[in-house]
């Protein structure tokens, strides 16, 4: 499988956390491990992560999905073939801390949990009811082992 990854942070989102190039290769990293795992028919992949606010990201949630709430992460699939697949992922760096500050775990290793989960998304798991979340929270921890291994 083609892998194309890329990240962006918005000057917002570089202003509460700047992401190390070791985060940006951990990210990439666990977009590999979670796509070669779980979308084997794609053999092209390109995500795009996009770091920002809160803020920033309450806009895109509440104009593009009509939520009028904070949220972690947010997922878009830009365009899907039979082979192919380009993404967009938006996180939100405040909500990022918060996450992992209730976790009890680091920042990087929060960030990189919501990459795992919006790739997983992409891959077709759902969070909605709680048979389904249980599944992805499995998958989820998962590769998040399988990284911590590496």
């Amino acid at each position: 499988m083609k892998i194309s990854f890329s990240l962006t942070q918005t000057s917002a989102a570089r202003a509460s956390y700047r992401i190390s190039r070791e985060l940006q290769l951990s990210m990439k990293q666990m977009t590999k491990r979670v796509a070669e795992g779980e979308l084997q028919n794609i053999r092209s992949f390109v995500l795009s992560v996009i770091a920002l606010s809160d803020e920033e990201l309450l806009e895109i949630n509440t104009t593009s999905l009509g939520h009028d709430w904070y949220t972690d992460v947010i997922t878009f699939e830009i365009e899907r073939t039979l082979d192919t697949l380009e993404s967009e992922v938006y996180i939100s760096v405040d909500r990022a801390k918060a996450n992992a500050h209730t976790a009890k775990i680091t920042l990087e290793r929060e960030i990189v949990h919501l990459v795992a989960h919006a790739v997983l998304h992409l891959a077709g798991f759902d969070d909605h009811e709680a048979h389904a979340k249980k599944r992805m929270k499995s998958r989820e921890r998962f590769y998040l082992a399988a990284l911590s291994q590496s």
